[in-house]
């Protein structure tokens, strides 16, 4: 055991780390859940569960449901994350082009990014200022097949990434009557976005909902977020969709530029979708 362990476990505190565990929990889908659940999903007894949500719910950081017996994480974990992600270095290399992209299209520009294997995160945005506008929380999740960052991040993914996401999320949620829900139409949508290196989201998760996203590659070339243009349908006509599709695939290049990753060529742009370099 090395000097760094040894002093990582010397000054590890193990309620603190139970705590965090605990924490952790509520990524699990429904994100709601009683003392029974959590003690299931961390291997923690009843009691050690009980006292710890008791004292995060003192703290503020959980919130208790009294009729349905649940706890839920509370807002004063989306203070933290917002603090969190206006520090990371994705956030900060990616500002100064969401701004300048949602200057030049009057849209709303969300940075998404993988939250874990089954969702995306939204962690950063730019809302539009016309009065009819789509908007998304700083925060929120997303399912993987719906919505065009979300689509994009799962295209990306490992083939035995994708395989165990339409597994473990069977049935596909239908969001709205466009929703892909077959999963070989799903498999034949995301080998379509690898191929042309954009993904349209055309109401397949909120109906009158559009947009249209590119993916963002870090310095070893692998697609760790996407930025997307969203509006309602009324203002996604043909022309939008040439123009928007521009204006994202060049934003997101230039991200990708400001993170490290290394261009093709001298016009640019970045390597072609689904080039990971090595």
């Amino acid at each position: 055991m090395n000097q760094t362990t040894v002093a990582s476990t010397r000054y590890y505190i193990d309620a603190v780390g139970r705590a965090v565990q605990l924490l952790r929990a509520f990524l699990t889908p429904p994100h709601r859940f009683g003392v029974t659940e959590l003690s299931q999903i961390t291997g923690l007894s009843k009691n050690q569960v009980f006292r710890l949500l008791r004292t995060l719910t003192a703290e503020g950081l959980l919130n208790w449901d009294p009729e349905a017996k649940t706890y839920t994480l509370s807002y004063a974990l989306t203070e933290l994350g917002a603090v969190a992600s206006r520090g990371s270095s994705l956030v900060q290399a990616a500002g100064p082009v969401l701004d300048r992209l949602a200057q030049e299209t009057g849209e709303t520009i969300n940075l998404i990014a993988r939250a874990d294997e089954f969702t995306a995160i939204c962690i950063d945005k730019r809302d539009s200022a016309r009065l009819l506008q789509i908007t998304a929380k700083i925060g929120a999740r997303f399912q993987l097949h719906a919505g065009a960052v979300p689509k994009l991040l799962l295209a990306f993914s490992a083939p035995e990434s994708i395989e165990r996401y339409l597994t473990h999320r069977q049935p596909l949620q239908r969001f709205t009557p466009r929703t892909i829900t077959d999963p070989d139409a799903l498999r034949a949508e995301l080998a379509a976005i690898r191929e042309r290196g954009y993904s349209v989201s055309d109401e397949d998760l909120d109906l009158g909902a559009c947009a249209i996203a590119a993916p963002i590659f870090d310095r070893h070339g692998v697609v760790i977020a996407g930025v997307s243009i969203a509006m309602p349908v009324s203002r996604f006509g043909a022309a939008e969709r040439a123009r928007y599709r521009a204006a994202v695939t060049a934003a997101a290049a230039e991200i990708s530029r400001r993170l490290g990753y290394r261009l093709a060529g001298s016009n640019g742009q970045a390597l072609p979708a689904g080039v990971e370099l090595r």
